[in-house]
């Protein structure tokens, strides 16, 4: 932008700043997401390493200034800048979508371990960020090839208007995703922290008990949902549910995964499905809505309820109304 403005010809030090750190971003963008599953992570001297390649690119361009200042020459019209920054933009590329798959197991293993503990997902569910990653990446792979074949070729050269429209369209766009991932983070300010130093279920001891050990927690459980209805509790996570039944959380966790065949999270929203269910077809509720049916059995989000109601009973809720009488 200095150049095709022409700010270089009024103040020729904005050129003597090396503006490229582009190797960082995909260290960067794991960093992030793994601060968001992780309560015990920081960045600390063990991760220099993930910063070499940035070390490098400044490096080489402080090297390309100083030599375009001592020869009184415009490092940008250097053949070295030609040729080495595609190679950045290429080791860029190969980095970032290395660090966004690194990402992506982050998240995917996160989900698995929600859906494990928790019975609700709202403030803790990480598909929003899975989703900016994928688009995030699906945006570097056209950005990288436009902008080495536009340096390779066309040399920065304005007389190409539309190129140039294009290369500043992309990098808006590049830089807004960015900035889009931090912001949708910082705008929720009560996402709940995850600490994923938690360890693997140990099974050794779990499989040693008997059928009548098995079958008396799931008869507590049954109790538990049936009679008790602590799914009436939207904040209700394994860890509640295992101080109720008075057991491991991680036995709770192998008895719902191996003998009941849920995990945590559609055991728990099945009944509250039953529940909904239920309320419907009871005259004495007639007078609240679908979304207040809806928060009085446990859930606290009418788009996690649409979701779920639809995975359970294979239809909406509304049309699920419209079948039962006197609802029409």
């Amino acid at each position: 932008m200095v150049l095709d403005t022409n700010l270089d010809n009024s103040s020729p030090f904005l050129l003597w700043v090396p503006y490229s750190y582009l190797t960082a971003v995909g260290p960067l963008i794991f960093f992030y997401t793994r601060a968001y599953t992780d309560t015990g992570f920081n960045i600390s001297s063990i991760h220099i390493k993930h910063f070499f390649p940035l070390i490098a690119e400044v490096g080489v361009q402080i090297i390309m200034i100083a030599y375009g200042i001592w020869n009184n020459q415009l490092f940008y019209n250097t053949p070295l800048y030609f040729y080495l920054t595609p190679l950045f933009y290429i080791w860029t590329a190969g980095s970032i979508f290395y660090y966004l798959r690194l990402s992506l197991k982050v998240i995917n293993n996160h989900e698995i371990w929600v859906l494990k503990n928790f019975s609700n997902l709202k403030e803790i569910t990480l598909k929003w960020l899975r989703k900016l990653i994928v688009y995030y990446r699906l945006l570097w792979i056209v950005w990288v090839p436009f902008v080495t074949v536009f340096l390779l070729f066309f040399r920065f050269q304005l007389l190409h208007f539309i190129i140039v429209l294009i290369l500043y369209f992309l990098m808006l766009v590049l830089t807004y995703l960015t900035f889009w991932i931090g912001l949708e983070g910082l705008g929720r300010g009560n996402f709940i922290f995850i600490n994923q130093n938690r360890g693997k279920t140990k099974n050794k001891n779990f499989t040693n008990l008997t059928e009548k050990n098995i079958q008396d927690y799931i008869e507590r459980i049954t109790q538990l949902m049936t009679v008790e209805k602590i799914y009436l509790n939207e904040n209700l996570n394994l860890t509640e549910f295992a101080w109720y039944l008075k057991a491991d959380s991680n036995l709770v966790s192998f008895i719902l995964n191996n003998h009941l065949n849920n995990n945590f999270y559609d055991f728990v929203n099945r009944y509250r499905i039953e529940e909904v269910k239920n309320k419907l077809n009871d005259p004495t509720c007639n007078h609240l809505t679908l979304l207040g049916i809806a928060l009085d059995s446990g859930f606290n989000s009418k788009t996690t309820f649409n979701r779920v109601f639809k995975q359970v009973t294979g239809s909406t809720p509304t049309e699920f109304q419209k079948t039962i009488p006197n609802k029409n």
